[in-house]
């Protein structure tokens, strides 16, 4: 089912040196249940895609639809907020919380209704941490089980959308699996639109669908 269109995304930048066009006029349809792949080498506009995506920033020209919807119109805010989830290379946890305590901040920051301490240990052992690592501190883990706990902290409020950037640029090839495993799990099992800007080719073979950036372009590849 689609839940996202880019239609005619345009994005500058102006520098020292003059303008930048980090996206030229690129359209794409994204849907659930399936796990999305965007490649391209550094400075090809795949951040800047990834930032308008997620509402955080708004588009020269065009614009990005969430069912139908244009984000233009929306509480941008309020829309990620209730349907994006985002990982990042660097896992952000916060080092004075345990692992629970990190994923429960989330559902505080999303204003989750139900009992956040119960869904926060059900995303934690979803992505396989054990009950018995729950009250460590997030520093006492290993960099793949951090990611792990970010992934965790990422999907705790339900989102329907998952944007990762780069979420195994800092794991070894095992952990870098593992992490693209419970991503692909999440677009297959849970039906969630899974999108992944990658520069690791064994990443872009697991996606359903592969997508090149290239000095602002979109294509499919």
């Amino acid at each position: 089912m689609k839940i996202l269109e880019l239609k005619q995304l345009s994005y500058d930048y102006v520098t020292k040196v003059g303008k930048v066009h980090a996206l030229k006029e690129a359209s794409a349809v994204f849907e659930t249940g399936v796990i999305y792949a965007i490649v391209g080498r550094s400075g090809s506009g795949k951040s800047t895609l990834m930032s308008l995506i997620a509402g955080l920033d708004v588009p020269k020209d065009g614009d990005v639809f969430y069912r139908g919807e244009s984000l233009r119109g929306l509480d941008r805010d309020k829309f990620r907020r209730e349907h994006i989830g985002m990982i990042f290379q660097s896992y952000y946890l916060l080092p004075q919380l345990t692992a629970v305590e990190n994923v429960e901040l989330s559902l505080e920051l999303a204003k989750y209704k139900g009992d956040k301490r119960a869904r926060a240990e059900k995303m934690l052992s979803l992505v396989g941490i054990k009950k018995e690592q729950f009250r460590k501190r997030s520093t006492q883990f290993s960099g793949g089980e951090q990611q792990r706990i970010a992934v965790a902290r990422a999907i705790a409020a339900d989102p329907e959308i998952i944007l990762a950037d780069e979420p195994t640029g800092n794991l070894d090839n095992e952990n870098s699996m593992n992490i693209v495993g419970i991503l692909t799990d999440l677009a297959h099992k849970y039906a969630k639109c899974v999108i992944v800007i990658t520069h690791a080719a064994e990443v872009a073979e697991k996606a359903d669908s592969v997508l090149k950036m290239d000095d602002g372009v979109l294509k499919m590849k």
